[in-house]
């Protein structure tokens, strides 16, 4: 991924893991198995579970589904986890770990640091964009979460303001004439009207309806920079 970007290339393009597998590596919830072939199922499971939860919705999987698609018994993934309930916290805890470490990554590379002050927002979009178009099924299941458990909400909010706080920081250092107080504040605010923004335009199955809304439509990222550099007082 590169920070000097083609400012006609579309937002959305950073090439975030996809692999259930790997998200689980960081799952406190998530024990490995020792043996290749437990292991190899409990993985099925996992990517299965995360497909039906994606397409379908948590409510309407079921854990007969689960199994079937992943080719193992019922039995098999009750072995694992004791409800459904606990298959997808397990998945949203690894889910989470492995994107905040790639997106600490991002931010705290060489090229991070010596991007200019637009290539920082444009990063910082990037990074809203990439999540929503690759993740738009598993994401929309937990925002929909996190309206009814406290839990999924405030770890979802402690990541947004890990994401806000490392662009925030990059923007101090790049901009020591500004109020670092102020512009703190000010990225904080930024990232949560965009990214609720993005958030509703996936909330609905079938996505926001409104012309130029859907997260992958290329106009709402490049309005949304717009905006997001005028607010922030950073030159077009």
């Amino acid at each position: 991924m590169t920070l000097h970007r083609d400012p006609t290339a579309p937002f959305g393009s950073i090439a975030f893991d996809q692999d259930p597998a790997r998200w689980m590596e960081g799952s406190a919830a998530f024990t490995r198995p020792q043996q290749q072939r437990s292991r190899d199922a409990l993985e099925r499971i996992v990517a299965s579970a995360v497909g039906l939860f994606s397409r379908s919705g948590f409510d309407a999987a079921r854990v007969s589904d689960i199994a079937s698609e992943a080719g193992v018994p019922v039995g098999t993934v009750y072995q694992h986890f004791p409800d459904k309930e606990a298959l997808l916290a397990a998945i949203v805890a690894g889910y989470r770990a492995c994107r905040m470490r790639e997106i600490r990554e991002l931010c705290t590379s060489a090229e991070a640091r010596a991007a200019s002050p637009r290539q920082l927002v444009e990063l910082h979009l990037d990074i809203v964009f990439s999540a929503f178009s690759a993740d738009a099924g598993l994401l929309r299941l937990i925002e929909r979460k996190r309206l009814e458990d406290v839990s999924v909400h405030r770890d979802q909010s402690m990541a947004n303001d890990v994401v806000a706080s490392l662009i925030a920081d990059l923007l101090v250092e790049r901009l020591p004439d500004r109020d670092p107080a102020e512009l703190r504040r000010q990225v904080h605010y930024a990232h949560s009207i965009i990214r609720g923004a993005v958030v509703w335009s996936v909330l609905p199955t079938v996505g926001e309806l409104g012309e130029g809304l859907k997260v992958t439509d290329t106009g709402f990222a490049v309005e949304a920079l717009k905006m997001a550099l005028r607010y922030l007082g950073i030159d077009e």
